[in-house]
């Protein structure tokens, strides 16, 4: 089969195995997420250059991550603990003024990110940040110190 037909075949069949698998935006992509996307990236250029044999091979290997993703979503949504374990669980990095540096050092977050996250909600100073906490995702979340009564 010609690299032509093959590179084409391969295109609809990433399409609509992603399409299967479920919507998510690249800054929404979970570490699992990447492995699967990395996997299905490799798979494909094995079909596509490789010998006739790996043509079917690697699509009964793409059919079977994209399934294994599909299970692992939905055990992640049916038990918290196996979302934990595949996603992790968010990390309180800065608290009521007080940096955790061991925490920061784990996650390889700096300051500037978080001072970063906290300008992105207008906030310019540290006594404005009540706690600002590593999601799932990797993503910075500031939480607002609530301003005393007047």
């Amino acid at each position: 089969m010609s690299v032509v037909i093959r590179a084409a075949i391969a295109y609809w069949t990433l399409l609509i195995a992603v399409r299967l698998i479920g919507r998510r935006t690249v800054s929404q992509l979970a570490p699992f997420d990447l492995i699967v996307l990395f996997l299905f990236a490799g798979i494909t250029i094995t079909a596509v250059i490789g010998e006739d044999h790996s043509f079917v091979a690697s699509y009964s290997a793409i059919c079977t991550i994209g399934l294994m993703h599909i299970l692992v979503s939905i055990l992640k949504g049916r038990y918290d603990s196996f979302g934990r374990l595949v996603d992790g669980t968010p990390v309180v990095v800065f608290e009521r003024g007080r940096w955790h540096e061991n925490r920061m050092k784990r996650l390889r977050v700096q300051r500037p990110d978080v001072m970063s996250a906290a300008r992105q909600r207008g906030l310019q100073r540290l006594d404005q940040i009540k706690y600002a906490v590593v999601e799932r995702d990797g993503k910075v979340s500031v939480i607002e110190q609530e301003e005393p009564p007047a």
